[in-house]
């Protein structure tokens, strides 16, 4: 796989992340001062040697303020008498924070900084004058605003907006409830209700935008002139207080500096003028003051001092906060990387993209969009709100609040057998790496990627090891990738503004990529804050998109809401729309926060929805048989690292890890992590990994191995990463380097959301005219039900009224062990026939159970789809094609049982006459058959194509069919099928092109004629090909 195929090209913006390791950090502790029987005096005096350098304490301080304060007290007079252990475990982690910061990249407060990269000959210059950019930490100006809002008469001067994420669910208005104070994890959903009365009806609907708190009451006055001024104000104060009502004083996350947001917020509302808030408005503008002079010093150590005074200020305002400031570094750098570098990595993302155990989405989508077109039909535009809502689909597998769980485990699949036997392979001939071939990468492909739809954008970080610059400039160079974040989110995004505004404009072009003219796309920023305060301070990324989708916050300015939008599908893909522009809406999460648990359920619906069907882009997948395994080698294309070594290291695989252990248990755990290295071939250089925990470690040291036990007591297991060879970052002066890009598609695909239409009525059982009722059982019984006992049901039913029935086969492709069942759909007059018909089914049900029958039946609503088939009369004429396919696909089963002919020659054959019906002439059916089924790529099954032309001549009044047994029968039903096709037709023409509604006639009669299941669909649609080919080469003119 050259270069040269690879269908990304790398947008122009590398950003480089990089230690800012001073170089002088000396070694870490001996082996004395971290063993069992540590001396304490010793542990001491090596965290005061450490304690004496300004910037070792600055950067401690920035990034655990709760370690800073217990070395300062132990490093007191009045601290002498501090236990060993206690000394222990702070040389413990105040070495793991040294040897973060010497060998780390990613981004953490002092610890390591950003930059750009040129692109150019390979070079690198790095200083160590970073500059250090400072801004209120989000858990800190969380507090202050609980503060200030809580004063009504500042609230009074404030606008407010209604949550836009609310919803109402039995009378009760609901939101998420704020994250507590001091969470480590946000936990489990928790929701804020208050009842839906009629005047927080008009509250939240007065304050759809945002409106000034008096204007608001003045409205709910008027409208309800007998509440009293003070009940209503004190309604209106209890929704700000429940986040119902959200304040102009909450900054949104597009606001870079959500301290200067709350500073012009108090200005404006003459916060001034109020003797409770004016001390407060003074000291954030103090602490404001100071935070852009530190942002503005170029000298390290006088930041340094600036920033330890606006701690201090800023402490007393929220004396509960962990952290005050959050602080970012510009990299004091100038490095340049070769374009060949770059295509390379464009290569990376198409091997992954290959190599994706998901081609066309996660299994959770998957399953979604089936139930979506199950629930309301291809085309359905359903508002976003009455999706995710219990009466609708709710959320998809595994969100936070689903009705349904995240499935447990996936099936076994080819390719993950495949990748297994190269892994085994690999540790039997004792190589320590995997090197894909371009036959590898094909055999390891799953499905058919002409297919596939490509994410737009995506970002990839690697890192380029090389001993020299002049190395990588010659290709002597290994290229590893080291993260993939999934497609809606972007590691880019957070560090913006950092960047000078042509680089905000490399970012913001790369996510605008979707728009073409012919697929006007709309891409927008979605902004909302996170489920833990701490993390607004990676979540908070300046506007970088003209359009924000804005949730559950106070916007600054006009934004897209939920209210706007709403979803649709057509048979391969799921889109987002904008209600008023019915363009396609694409969301892009500027930052790489977890969209699991951190990230607000409906904030991850909307960002993965409009791409939900797309190949799903990350990490290589070592698939199920693997992904537990002890070892996995290294994985390698060429020059790419796609995946590093990587050994899975349990407590219980080594000797006793009791932390309060002896000198003697020490050693014989010392002795048993050799004995398990030398086992399985573990390297010095590793990077012990549990969760988002990264450290590495060189395991020829005692201190590294020390702080690999330590984190094996606290997590049980950890898995260890084969690190970056001695030399790899040589070419970047030894200091720690990676690089992130984003990319786009050369040729961007065309992504036309279908026709759409509202979703249609829902028959519920119990008095409606139509009955759905599903037998449940062993489909290899189908076929049977539908031939020798359906028609008696019928005739039993027709004295009740019943007009038309059809029916429908249904399988689960995404959950394959789930029940499989046959729905009937039964059409009466009156509703008054539901009860009576209920009784006629129960006791059919009983006479097929005492048949030893299929026989648990299930009665169930009935979802029209107009979307999908038409509205008004070309509805009802669907249901008359529904019903006449129904009696030919019965007639062909039975027909293909006497016969002792393939059902699928059958199927095809109709297929081609259902066509030729559904046209104003045959030619034009054939050919539009021919236009909406796929051209086969594996060669055709002779036999059955040929039999399928052979039953689809319609010479001699379809000779060759009337001469099967039934075949008379099959005849006569194609032709009654042929009238209600053809009124279908004329009926659909007002309303749309029919030719967008063949494709689905086709597939519906595949699955009565002959069954749920791709793999036969697809041969049958190849015989339907070849059966209208022969029939358009018949009726050419000679």
């Amino acid at each position: 796989m050259p270069p040269e195929h690879a269908r990304y090209q790398p947008t122009g913006l590398v950003l480089v992340r990089a230690s800012t390791d001073p170089g002088d950090l000396g070694p870490g502790p001996s082996a004395a001062l971290i063993g069992p029987a540590a001396p304490a005096r010793e542990g001491l005096a090596w965290l005061a040697n450490r304690w004496t350098r300004p910037d070792v304490r600055d950067a401690i301080s920035m990034a655990s303020p709760g370690l800073a304060a217990r070395v300062s007290q132990l490093l007191t007079p009045r601290a002498a008498e501090a236990t060993a252990a206690a000394v222990r475990r702070a040389v413990l982690a105040t070495a793991s924070y040294l040897l973060r910061w010497q060998r780390r990249t990613t981004p953490f407060g002092l610890f390591a900084a950003v930059t750009t990269a040129t692109v150019g000959p390979a070079a690198a210059t790095i200083g160590d004058r970073h500059r250090a950019a400072a801004r209120v930490d989000g858990e800190w100006l969380t507090h202050v605003v609980d503060s200030l809002e809580s004063d009504p008469d500042l609230q009074r001067r404030l606008t407010v907006v209604a949550d836009s994420a609310r919803f109402v669910r039995d009378g009760r208005v609901i939101v998420a409830a704020r994250p507590l104070p001091g969470q480590r994890s946000p936990g489990p959903p928790r929701e804020t209700s208050t009842t839906n009365n009629r005047a927080v009806r008009l509250a939240l609907a007065h304050a759809a935008r945002p409106i000034h708190f008096p204007q608001l009451a003045a409205r709910i006055a008027h409208e309800m002139p007998h509440a009293a001024p003070a009940t209503i104000g004190a309604m209106l104060h209890g929704l700000v207080g429940g986040g119902f009502l959200i304040t102009s004083l909450r900054p949104p996350m597009t606001a870079a500096d959500g301290l200067a947001h709350v500073i012009d917020v108090l200005d404006a509302a003459g916060a001034a003028e109020l003797s409770a808030v004016a001390p407060i408005l003074d000291w954030l503008k103090a602490a404001g003051e100071l935070i852009a002079r530190h942002n503005a010093l170029a000298d390290p150590r006088e930041a340094a001092r600036t920033r330890a005074a606006a701690i201090r200020a800023m402490a007393t305002l929220a004396p509960d906060a962990e952290h005050q400031l959050a602080v970012d570094l510009r990299l004091d750098a100038k490095i340049s990387i070769p374009s060949r570098v770059l295509d390379e990595v464009a290569l990376a993302a198409e091997l992954l993209l290959r190599l994706t155990t998901q081609p066309f989405g996660s299994v959770a989508w998957l399953d979604y969009h089936a139930r979506f077109r199950d629930r309301y039909g291809a085309g359905a535009l359903v508002p976003v709100r009455d999706l995710v809502a219990d009466s609708g689909l709710g959320y998809p597998a595994g969100f936070l609040g689903a009705p349904r769980a995240r499935p447990a485990w996936r099936m076994l699949t080819e390719r993950d057998v495949r990748l297994a036997a190269l892994i085994q392979k690999a540790t039997l001939d004792g190589t320590d790496e995997i090197r894909l071939t371009d036959a590898d990468v094909d055999a390891l492909t799953v499905g058919n990627h002409a297919t596939a739809v490509p994410p737009c954008r995506l970002e990839l970080g690697f890192a380029v090891y090389a001993a020299s610059a002049e190395k990588v400039d010659r290709g002597d160079y290994e290229l590893r990738i080291t993260a993939a974040p999934r497609t809606p989110t972007s590691m880019v995004g957070r560090f913006a503004y950092l960047l000078d505004p042509a680089e905000q404009a490399q970012i913001a072009a790369s996510y605008a990529h979707h728009a073409s003219d012919a697929d006007p796309a709309f891409p927008v920023q979605l902004s909302f804050p996170p489920r833990r305060t701490h993390n607004q301070n990676v979540t908070r990324v300046g506007t970088l998109l003209p359009d924000v989708l804005s949730l559950s916050e106070h916007p600054d300015g006009p934004t897209v809401t939920v209210d706007d939008l709403a979803v649709t599908a057509d048979a391969e893909q799921m889109y987002l729309v904008h209600w008023p522009t019915g363009r396609r809406v694409v969301p892009h999460i500027p930052h790489a926060l977890d969209t699991t648990v951190q990230t607000p359920p409906l904030a991850r619906f909307l960002a993965e929805v409009a791409d939900a069907r797309s190949v799903v882009f990350g990490p290589l997948d070592h698939g199920a048989a693997a992904r537990n395994l002890p070892y996995l080698p290294r994985i390698r294309y060429g020059r790419i690292i796609l995946s590093p070594a990587r050994w899975l290291l349990a407590g219980a695989d080594l000797a006793s890890v009791d932390p309060r252990g002896d000198e003697p248990a020490a050693g014989r755990w010392e002795t048993s992590l050799a004995a398990w290295r030398q086992q399985w071939r573990v390297p010095d250089r590793v990077v012990a990994c549990h969760g988002e925990l990264r450290l590495p470690l060189d395991l020829s040291r005692p201190l590294d191995r020390a702080l690999l036990r330590a984190r094996l007591i606290r997590a049980g297991r950890l898995e260890l990463r084969e690190d970056a060879p001695p030399d790899g970052y040589g070419w970047t002066a030894g200091r720690p380097a990676e690089f992130l890009t984003s990319m786009t598609l050369t040729t961007v695909p065309k992504r036309t959301p279908p026709v759409t239409a509202p979703p249609g009525d829902t028959f519920r059982p119990g008095a409606s005219t139509i009955v759905h009722a599903r037998l449940v059982g062993n489909p290899a019984r189908t076929d049977q039900l539908l031939t020798a006992h359906l028609p008696k049901l019928v005739d039993n039913l027709i004295g009740l009224g019943l007009r038309r029935w059809w029916f429908r086969r249904h399988r689960d492709t995404i959950r394959v062990e789930a029940d499989q069942h046959l729905s009937l759909f039964l059409r009466f007059s009156e509703p008054g026939a539901y009860g009576p018909a209920a009784a006629i089914l129960a006791e059919f049900a009983n006479g097929l159970a005492a048949q030893s029958l299929p026989a648990e039946l299930v009665l169930a609503a009935y979802h029209q789809h107009p979307a999908r088939y038409g509205h008004g009369p070309a509805l009802l004429a669907a249901e008359k094609v529904f019903a006449a396919d129904t009696a030919a696909a019965i007639a062909q089963l039975r027909t293909a049982d006497l016969a002792g002919i393939p059902a699928q020659a059958l199927a095809a054959a109709s297929m081609a006459r259902l066509a030729a019906a559904f046209a104003p002439c045959p030619h034009l059916g054939y050919r539009a058959l021919l236009a909406c089924l796929r051209e086969a790529t594996e060669p055709a099954e002779r036999t059955l194509t040929d039999l399928a032309r052979r039953l689809a001549d319609p010479a001699g009044d379809h000779q060759s069919l009337r001469a099967l047994p039934g075949g008379d029968a099959v005849a006569d039903t194609w032709q009654t099928r042929d009238l209600a096709v053809r009124a279908y037709h004329d009926c659909l023409l007002p309303q749309r092109d029919p030719v967008s509604v063949l494709r689905t006639l086709l597939h519906e009669h595949h699955i009565r004629a002959v069954g749920v299941d791709p793999d036969f669909e697809r041969r049958t649609n190849h015989a339907a090909r070849a059966a209208a080919m022969r029939c358009l080469a018949q009726a050419a003119p000679r």
